[in-house]
């Protein structure tokens, strides 16, 4: 997840659920770790601006979120935020598992990394939905998801839920330091 928001609520050790985008992703190669990897998918400026002009014409959308399932008064105001946030964006794109900028996209047609026992194939990203009848991460236990925060830098884990607050507990995490350092 993204922090939007003031970073003194970070500070604090909690955080709004209103602060939190979720971080847009694709599968890469990191080539500073040599591991399979979540990697930012930060596309132009362009598309976040055709994408909220999508959304505030009610049409549906499929990057950065997909509005499928949403009512379309809804995808206005996230939308927004997705925006807001692309335009303060400065760093590139970052593989995710050590903040690196070194990384090659796998969900390309012709990707460079081949693997020879995965019939030199490449990796596609998909989703799985299914019914849930119980609380959601950070309820019973700690859910650990991690904080990046707009320029995609690691800056906690989110670990507990208050329904109260509508806010997540923080506890402070930092990327491993580079194997060069």
């Amino acid at each position: 997840m993204y922090h939007v928001g003031d970073s003194a609520a970070v500070l604090a050790g909690r955080v709004p659920d209103a602060d939190l985008l979720r971080v847009p992703v694709r599968p890469g190669w990191c080539k500073d770790c040599g591991v399979v990897s979540l990697v930012e998918d930060i596309e132009a400026l362009r598309v976040f601006e055709n994408a909220y002009a999508a959304a505030r014409a009610g049409r549906k959308l499929e990057y950065p979120i997909n509005s499928e399932r949403y009512h379309p008064q809804d995808v206005e105001p996230d939308m927004k935020a997705y925006l807001e946030w692309r335009l303060s964006r400065r760093h590139a794109a970052r593989a995710l598992c050590c903040g690196g900028s070194r990384f090659q996209f796998m969900d390309v047609a012709q990707p460079l990394l081949k693997h020879q026992e995965c019939d030199f194939g490449f990796i596609t990203a998909w989703s799985w939905l299914s019914s849930h009848n119980g609380p959601g991460p950070g309820v019973r236990s700690a859910a650990n998801i991690r904080l990046y925060d707009s320029e995609g830098q690691l800056i906690g884990l989110l670990t507990w839920w208050d329904r109260e607050s509508a806010s997540w507990a923080v506890e402070p995490a930092a990327y491993p330091p580079s194997v060069e350092d």
